[in-house]
């Protein structure tokens, strides 16, 4: 008999957090969580979201990827850290791919759960496979109390799960029902570089401004900011046509109306600049302004947003010198 599917999540923040609670209702979860005091929390209080999705559990927890050996291994593993982190998780699993597998499930199977155009892709190329899903989130969450409570401030599905190898395609669907069977409404869909696409726009148009301007969505909205992000949409939707990402027929439009679903949420990034973290520019404008200029497409306002935040992020290298 084939055992059930088990699922591994690297990363206990909000996102990595909430989505434990999420799996833990239709499989076995375990969580690498590196951080000893949220472990503890977590250990403690288990997993509580609260908001605008309610959900709890209490997932196994363990210090690192080497030891989802020890808990009988993993069939798919959910890689839900910042895309600045990348890069130190893909070291870490690099080596340990083979070992971790759960017994009689094959290869591990590897979902990116993150911003940005090329965080999947970037773990691909790093892993050297192509068993990697990516998922296209569509809610917004922050950890707030001192017990490690799991606020959804918005949650607006369906969310999204692709890939760009079709030997996934099966996975992918497996995945998409169980989420939405608890609730967690998901479709799975063969044009996921355009649901990548969509979300990656609008993410570099509004989290840079918020986190510049040290405001929430609403605020940035109700001030005169408001005309760089509309400045920022109308580029990024520019770069995405010349890449041959076609995003529809009312696309600013689609993107303010999410917008106004998320009037009070506080952007990552703004978190990031506030703690003196780096930021995930990276993943979002920096790609933009690299890929407008192979294509040849102007994108001032994204060249001097992200400018800026990148100083918030030189000053952060420098500090630590």
């Amino acid at each position: 008999m084939t055992e059930q599917p088990r699922i591994g999540i690297i990363g206990a923040g909000a996102m990595g957090s909430s989505l434990a609670a999420i799996t833990s209702r239709f499989a076995p979860t375990v969580m690498v969580c590196r951080n000893p005091a949220r472990a503890a929390q977590i250990f403690e209080h288990g997993v509580r979201c609260t908001g605008a999705l309610e959900a709890n559990a209490s997932p196994i927890i363990v210090r690192n990827a080497a030891e989802l050996k020890d808990v009988g291994g993993v069939k798919y593993l959910f890689i839900a850290v910042k895309t600045t982190a990348i890069q130190e998780v893909c070291q870490e699993l690099a080596p340990l791919r083979e070992a971790i597998k759960q017994p009689g499930s094959g290869e591990v199977k590897l979902i990116s759960y993150q911003n940005g155009i090329d965080p999947g892709r970037s773990i691909m190329e790093m892993l050297d496979t192509k068993h990697v899903m990516r998922m296209v989130l569509r809610y917004g969450a922050v950890i707030r109390d001192k017990v490690g409570t799991v606020e959804i401030i918005m949650h607006d599905p369906p969310h999204f799960i692709g890939c760009l190898d079709d030997s996934l395609k099966e996975d992918c669907e497996f995945l998409a029902k169980n989420f939405t069977d608890v609730g967690f409404g998901t479709q799975y869909t063969d044009q996921i570089e355009r649901a990548v696409w969509t979300k990656a726009v609008i993410n570099a148009a509004i989290n840079p401004v918020c986190a510049l301007v040290n405001a929430d969505i609403g605020s940035v909205f109700d001030s005169p900011s408001r005309e760089l992000v509309l400045r920022m949409l109308d580029e990024g939707l520019a770069v995405a046509r010349a890449e041959g990402i076609e995003l529809g027929d009312g696309f600013r439009e689609r993107a303010l109306e999410l917008a106004g679903k998320s009037t009070s949420h506080l952007p990552s990034m703004v978190d990031d600049i506030q703690n003196g973290r780096p930021s995930e520019v990276g993943q979002l404008n920096r790609q933009i302004v690299s890929l407008a200029k192979t294509l040849g497409v102007a994108v001032p306002t994204h060249e001097t947003i992200d400018a800026l935040i990148e100083t918030f992020d030189w000053q952060i290298y420098h500090q630590k010198q």
